[in-house]
């Protein structure tokens, strides 16, 4: 929701993006819509998690990141994993606010998989609300 909240209107992208969505045949149209729902959903979360609270957020800590027990808080792997996690993002403020709130999913029992489920149901509701809305500029 806070990524929904603070998207500001691209009207001109979203035009764009469904003048080329509809010109698709109906079945390719489909395929892309179930793909890159998917992607958004099931893949990114797994990749991103994996690297950013995974890897970096216990790299920040030690260089050695595999002594570094999971779920380990330090203010400065928090912030500065989350707003990387940010800059890798177009909308780089939600973005970071994204990877604060993936990385307590993650602090909270040092489980991955914790933080995995937080990112996929995020951009589950963020996919279910652009579909609904053909707000497509969320999607960049």
């Amino acid at each position: 929701m806070v990524w929904i909240g603070l998207q500001r209107a691209d009207v001109p992208a979203d035009r764009t993006f469904a003048a080329g969505l509809s010109a698709l045949p109906a079945a390719r149209k489909f395929a892309w819509l179930m793909f890159r729902t998917a992607g958004a959903v099931l893949t990114v979360p797994v990749a991103e998690e994996l690297a950013f609270r995974g890897y970096l957020i216990r790299k920040l800590v030690a260089s050695d990141f595999e002594t570094v027990p999971a779920g380990q808080f330090t203010w400065f792997s928090f912030v500065a994993s989350s707003l990387l996690f940010g800059l890798l993002h177009q909308q780089w403020i939600a973005g970071t606010i994204a990877g604060m709130l993936f990385a307590i999913a993650f602090y909270r029992r040092g489980r991955i998989c914790d933080a995995v489920v937080a990112h996929a149901s995020a951009n589950a509701i963020l996919a279910a609300y652009v579909l609904g809305t053909h707000q497509w500029s969320l999607w960049n």
